[in-house]
């Protein structure tokens, strides 16, 4: 199948390459500067993992020496251990010291990583808002999911291909790999979720590493060559870092970049004396590789409980001093676990047999998912919540994906623009006012407030999440196809009588929201720009329950988004004279030093962080209302 000698020597430049592939994740999730892409090192150690795990393989399929059974035990003494004893500590601490209202979603996500499904299960759950209130310490266990999943098959495709097609193999993985990118490319476009969470959107990344393994790429054959490729490599990897983002469509295509790159690094590699192998094999950098593994499983069960502690205490979890405390604390239990844990699990004194290995191994994983089922019933019996305080949290749980009308006049990242009801969600009428809801999520929230407080008005909605209607259009293709059909096909050809732009509004969009709003304005009587609204650094119910229990009233102005108010008065004085209409949801929320945070009743205005509940929607709707914005005989143009 290939050199057998190729795969099997230790490549220090791999172990540094490891050390590429964790920093950048965890630079991400801490939310430093410059590493808005950081999200691909995963994909980094997807083509690593393909290129050393095949390696092994083939060499022993090719020996006659391969068991399947042993493959298995390897990867147990592998990931297990340090994964396991993460879970444990994990399960005790939320145990400790997280409400019992906030553990279904662990106990749930604990029994999935246990069993390696972790992947599909954030998958079937993940809606826009659902990682936004749920507390999620295992989520980053889905790529370790995909891995093991991919390692059940993949052994077995490579003794197929042996035993019926030698010769073939290099053919036969090539194909593999374009069929599962052509999926991944594919699942972008129609399900952003499945193309990001599931392994046949992924494994053509494993494979393009396992085709370097069976040697598919012919050796670099100059040293010159080897630095150059190297050298492109590394900074395939790191401009995907710096300019990829959140809204950048991913895996499909802005996967190849970060992958290729890592397949030049390592493919580029192989004689170890190119400049970029040399300089991964430096010893720090090497370092920081070899406990690679134990930090990807730390660092994010370390920020999410260290967030939870910062806002159970009304501190600011986006403060420098808490993120650097959060990476010290995940770099010293990523040492301590590959010390204590790894090594001697793989190589030292703790280091079991076969049946040993198995055996425990299903035990862990079976007692793991008992844990799982019964520790939101215990956390509840040793800490009950008041009934007032399960109430208010219970907020959380609000659907707001109904009123929002979600899958119809709003898509998320689940439909297509195709998917839109132009006939239901745009539907003009000639006997009563035509006014068009234009925006994100933050505008798709308003449409039950408006429409119930002014049953005299015919409101058309036109909403994708994460998606601003201002003109310079990013994000995923659903929503820029949406954005961009509304903006210059139907509204230049329809006479509206107001428009309504909403969105999550920061300081940068101010001046293309602002060009916006004038090229709409010729198309509507009205042009009226609904400013940001309060937001919170934790949902609002969570706040609020946590307040009562710790009888701390401060920490909700503690914990407001303070970028709120200052980023209101600059559209305020954006729109100052313009002719175009600018009403203030900060303001209509906060007055004289004041902010309201429930509703006559008691609901509170937001069920998360800012998006309103059906009260809230009708509160801010009244003031509105009581504005005379969307009154037709108010023509001159004024700020709230």
């Amino acid at each position: 199948m290939h050199d057998p000698t190729t795969a099997l020597r230790y490549r220090p430049d791999i172990d540094g390459l490891r050390a590429v592939a964790v920093l950048p994740v965890v630079f991400y999730h801490l939310g430093t500067r410059y590493t808005s892409g950081g999200f691909i090192g995963v994909d980094v150690f997807f083509v690593i993992s393909g290129y050393l795990i095949t390696g092994l393989i083939a060499t022993r399929i090719a020996a006659g020496t391969y068991s399947v059974v042993d493959f298995y035990v390897r990867r147990a003494r592998r990931i297990f251990p340090a994964l396991f004893v993460m879970f444990g500590l994990c399960a005790l601490f939320a145990l400790g010291f997280v409400l019992s209202s906030d553990l279904a979603a662990f106990g749930d996500s604990l029994a999935a990583a246990s069993l390696f499904v972790s992947n599909i299960y954030f998958y079937l759950t993940t809606d826009y808002f659902a990682l936004d209130r749920q507390m999620q310490p295992l989520l980053h266990t889905w790529s370790l999911a995909v891995e093991e999943q991919f390692y059940i098959f993949f052994p077995l495709i490579l003794m197929a291909i042996h035993r019926y097609a030698a010769g073939a193999e290099k053919a036969a993985l090539a194909t593999l790999a374009v069929l599962s990118f052509a999926i991944s490319v594919w699942l972008v476009q129609t399900d952003a979720a499945a193309g990001f969470y599931l392994l046949h959107a992924r494994a053509w990344e494993l494979v393009l590493g396992a085709l370097l393994a069976i040697r598919a790429v012919p050796p670099v054959s100059s040293r010159r060559l080897a630095d150059a490729l190297g050298l492109i490599g590394l900074l395939l990897i790191a401009g995907s870092v710096l300019l990829y983002t959140d809204e950048t469509p991913f895996p499909g295509v802005a996967a190849l970049a970060p992958c290729i790159g890592t397949a030049l690094v390592i493919h580029s590699g192989a004689a170890g004396t190119s400049i970029v192998a040399r300089a991964l094999s430096i010893g720090a950098v090497r370092f920081v590789g070899l406990i690679s593994y134990s930090l990807y499983l730390w660092h994010w069960p370390v920020i999410v409980f260290g967030q939870y502690l910062a806002l159970w205490y009304g501190w600011n979890p986006e403060a420098k001093p808490h993120k650097l405390a959060a990476l010290i604390l995940s770099l010293a239990f990523a040492a301590f676990s590959w010390q204590v844990v790894e090594k001697p699990f793989r190589q030292g004194a703790l280091r079991f047999g076969r049946p040993a290995t198995l055996a425990g191994s299903a035990a862990i994983m079976a007692m793991l998912v008992a844990v799982a089922g019964v520790i939101q019933p215990l956390s509840a019996r040793l800490w009950p919540i008041p009934a007032e305080e399960r109430e208010m949290l219970a907020v959380q749980d609000t659907k707001a994906s109904v009123y929002m009308r979600l899958g119809t006049c709003f898509l998320d990242g689940s439909y297509e623009f195709s998917q839109f009801d132009r006939a239901g969600c745009l539907q003009m009428a000639g006997n009563r006012p035509n006014v068009l809801l234009l925006g994100d999520s933050q505008a798709a929230d308003l449409r039950l407030g408006l429409g119930t407080v002014n049953p005299d008005i015919n409101f058309l909605q036109a909403t994708a999440s994460g998606c601003k209607p201002i003109g310079d259009l990013h994000g995923r293709p659903g929503c820029t196809a949406l954005m961009r059909f509304m903006i210059e096909e139907f509204i230049p050809a329809h006479r509206l009588d107001a428009i309504l732009l909403a969105g999550r509004w920061r300081p940068s969009d101010l001046a293309q929201l602002r060009a916006t709003a004038e090229k709409l304005k010729p198309h509507a009587d009205r042009l009226i720009v609904l400013g940001p609204r309060l937001e919170y650094r934790s949902n609002l119910p969570w706040i609020l329950a946590v307040s009562a229990l710790r009888q701390d009233p401060g920490m909700l102005d503690r914990l407001q988004v303070g970028q709120q108010k200052d980023t209101d008065r600059a559209l305020r004085h954006q729109f100052e004279g313009s002719g175009i209409h600018y009403f203030s949801l900060y303001r209509a929320i906060c007055s004289e030093g004041t902010c309201r945070q429930l509703d006559e009743r008691g609901t509170p205005l937001s069920f998360d962080y800012g998006h309103f509940t059906e009260s809230g929607s009708i509160f801010v709707a009244r003031q509105l209302r009581q504005a005379g914005l969307l009154d037709a005989r108010a023509p001159q143009a004024r700020s709230n």
